[in-house]
C-alpha cells in the first residue's frame, strides 16, 4: 500500500513538472526570446522603418521622371535626411527609447515632404507621394485590390 502511495505521488509531481514546462515555454518562457524580447524588437524595427529615407530616394530618383537638376537639388536635401535619421538611431539606441525616435523620425519626415513642396511641382508633388504610398504597401506586405 505504501509503495502504491508513493508512486502515485511522484506520478502526480511528474505530471505536474511536465505540465509546468509545457506551459513555459508555450509562453515563451522557457528560452531565451520570450514575447517581451520579441515585442521590444519589433517596437524597434517600426521606430527606425518610421521614415523610409531609401525608399524616398529610389522613388524621387528612379520612379519619377525627375530631371537630372531636379535630382542633384533632392540628393542633398535626401542625403541630409539620411544623415538626421542614422544620427537619431544612434541616440535611440543607446537609451532604448524607441517611441521617441518614433516621434522624432515623423517629424523630421514632414519636414521633409515640406521643403520637397518647394522643390517640385504640386502635380510631381502629388506623383511622388502616390509612388511613395505604392513602395510602402509593397514593402509592408499590403497591396491594394
Amino acid at each position: 500500500m505504501n509503495y502504491r502511495l508513493h508512486l502515485a505521488i511522484l506520478g502526480l509531481i511528474m505530471t505536474a513538472f511536465i505540465v509546468n514546462e509545457a506551459d513555459a515555454q508555450r509562453r515563451g518562457l522557457g528560452r531565451i526570446g520570450g514575447r517581451g524580447q520579441n515585442s521590444a524588437m519589433m517596437e524597434q524595427m517600426r521606430a527606425v522603418s518610421t521614415f523610409p529615407v531609401a525608399q524616398i530616394w529610389h522613388v524621387l530618383s528612379v520612379r519619377m521622371d525627375t530631371t537630372d537638376e531636379q535630382v542633384l537639388q533632392l540628393r542633398a536635401v535626401v542625403k541630409e535626411a539620411s544623415s538626421q535619421k542614422v544620427a537619431l538611431v544612434e541616440q535611440a539606441t543607446k537609451t532604448e527609447d524607441w517611441s521617441w525616435l518614433r516621434e522624432q523620425l515623423e517629424e523630421r519626415e514632414k519636414q521633409f515632404k515640406e521643403n520637397l513642396k518647394g522643390m517640385l511641382s504640386a502635380d510631381e508633388f502629388k506623383a511622388f507621394e502616390k509612388l511613395a504610398e505604392e513602395a510602402s504597401s509593397i514593402v509592408s506586405g499590403r497591396t491594394r485590390r
